[in-house]
């Protein structure tokens, strides 16, 4: 609810800052990240430059042997002639590192650090397993000696065995993850799949790989006799389990998972100067048996009253079962300030939207199309002045990546974002306003505007998200800095509670 008035109040409090200054002008203080995660990060030693696309075959146990996961797969960048791991997510404890292995797609070792009691370990610094100790939050960096492997190589020398240098025959398929929360598909998600495969024998493969958005390329090797695809998203575990006779080159595997929705139902808005909190708004979501929502009342801070008084109640009447027609708006007198009424298909798309607020009314019509197969829509708005404007977006996976508006005299606004692949609460409740604000199915991340005409004088910079098990944001944290000075101005934390 706070997005409709982000601008507002960023204005509002920019003002107040500004106009209050001593004559020592002291700048806000920029907020730390919030992110306080620990993570480790491995750079390889021994690999010549411009190898391309590489990834590293690892596994990790706590201190007294107990796995913490087993053969994952980790993708491998080069930076200024040096390759790095991408950031492997772990807790601040005590680990070692017991296995090592760098592959190029096929999964076959190109390279690997030896074992500490095999004939290699002599020919590196350090061989494995090596303790590592997370104690702070960050990034925690590790080098590592590996040596080139080649395909004669035997690798008992290493203290590896065959299945771990990938010396056998590998189908190549294509995973996807997709879930449904509610409603809602989220059909481009990242997740860790943990692939099994066994022999009649006992004999098994284990692999731990990150799939990215969309499809990912996962190798698994061909003569075994049973596969297993398991994938935990969102607190919903997902399982396939396929036979030798089953399974074919480039083969699809699709990995889809069904969970209920949570439902907002409180949003607490708090504004951040030099690590002080200020309480500045509060919104309360109810819903009807259907699940929809029904009523939304906002509290905000005054200055003419303490706390946060009651302001205005949001009303949603339905016409259809799964999408509101009309929400009333009522201020804390219960006196009717506005409406808006939306005339939709028979999907549910909306066709045409009519606002009124005190004296002001607008108008839009709505049409969608399709362009190299993603959604856009354009809005045609006319305002009671009579000036108008033209607003078309462009989505992608569900979310608004690009935007422009154009008005009858002149003003232009345009502007480009990214989203993360979480759960965006906002879209969840169903309510479409006349700006399409809640329309994407992800949290923004960052966003790239341009203006003609005119300029804000406030703008956010920075977006950071805790999230829960579920995959909602528990807390939000957005960044604002001056259009002009590019300077830290506040911070606005928003806390999240959900049923």
């Amino acid at each position: 609810m706070y997005l409709k008035f982000s601008f507002i109040i960023a204005v509002f409090y920019f003002t107040i800052a500004t106009g209050c200054r001593k004559q020592a002008e002291l700048l806000p203080v920029v907020p730390s990240i919030v992110d306080s995660s620990s993570y480790l990060q491995l750079t390889f030693n021994g690999m010549q430059p411009n190898l391309g696309t590489m990834y590293a075959i690892l596994s990790i146990t706590k201190e007294n042997g107990d796995s913490v996961f087993t053969n994952r797969k980790v993708a491998i960048t080069q930076s200024n002639q040096q390759y790095i791991s991408e950031k492997i997510k772990l807790g601040k404890n005590s680990y070692k590192l017991a296995k090592l292995v760098v592959v190029k797609s096929s999964d076959t070792a190109k390279f690997a650090t030896p074992q500490l009691q095999s004939a290699k370990a002599g020919l590196v610094n350090v061989a494995l397993p090596l303790p590592v100790n997370i104690t702070s939050a960050g990034v925690h960096a590790v080098q590592l000696s590996v040596l080139p492997v080649s395909l004669s190589e035997d690798p008992s020398s290493f203290g590896y065995t065959t299945a771990d240098f990938g010396f056998e025959a590998y189908f190549t398929l294509q995973a996807h993850l997709q879930m449904k929360v509610g409603d809602v598909g989220y059909d481009s998600l990242p997740g860790l799949l943990k692939l099994e495969a066994v022999k009649l024998n006992g004999d098994r493969w284990l692999r731990e790989i990150e799939l990215r958005k969309g499809i990912t390329l996962v190798q698994v090797p061909q003569e075994y006799d049973n596969y297993t695809f398991t994938i935990t998203k969102w607190n919903t575990s997902i399982q396939k389990q396929y036979n030798r006779a089953e399974l074919n080159n480039n083969m699809l595997v699709s990995l889809a998972g069904t969970r209920s929705a949570k439902r907002l139902v409180e949003e607490s808005v708090f504004i951040e100067n030099s690590g002080a909190l200020t309480a500045d708004s509060r919104s309360e979501y109810f819903y009807n048996q259907n699940g929809k929502l029904k009523i939304i009342r906002y509290y905000q801070r005054s200055l003419q009253f303490s706390g946060l008084p009651l302001t205005f109640v949001y009303n949603f009447q339905y016409s259809q079962p799964n999408a509101w027609d009309t929400v009333y708006r009522y201020d804390a007198n219960q006196q009717l300030t506005g409406f808006t009424a939306m005339e939709r298909t028979n999907n549910g798309h909306i066709h045409s939207m009519f606002n009124k607020s005190y004296d002001q009314h607008t108008g839009a019509a709505v049409s969608y199309s399709v362009v190299n197969g993603n959604k856009e829509i354009t809005v045609d708005y006319l305002f009671s002045n009579n000036n108008s404007m033209r607003y078309n977006i462009k989505f992608e996976h569900g979310n608004k990546v690009e935007d422009r508006g154009q008005s009858s005299i002149g003003g232009a606004e345009s502007g480009t974002y990214s989203y993360d692949a979480f759960i965006n609460p906002y879209h969840q409740l169903g309510y479409d306003d006349m700006y399409f604000t809640n329309a994407s199915k992800n949290n923004l991340m960052s966003m790239s505007k341009g203006y003609a005409g005119g300029f804000p004088t406030v703008i956010p910079y920075r977006y950071e998200y805790v999230y829960d098990e579920d995959g909602y944001p528990k807390e939000s944290f957005v960044s604002y800095k001056g259009y002009s000075s590019q300077q830290h101005l506040y911070r606005i934390k928003k806390v999240f509670r959900y049923q």
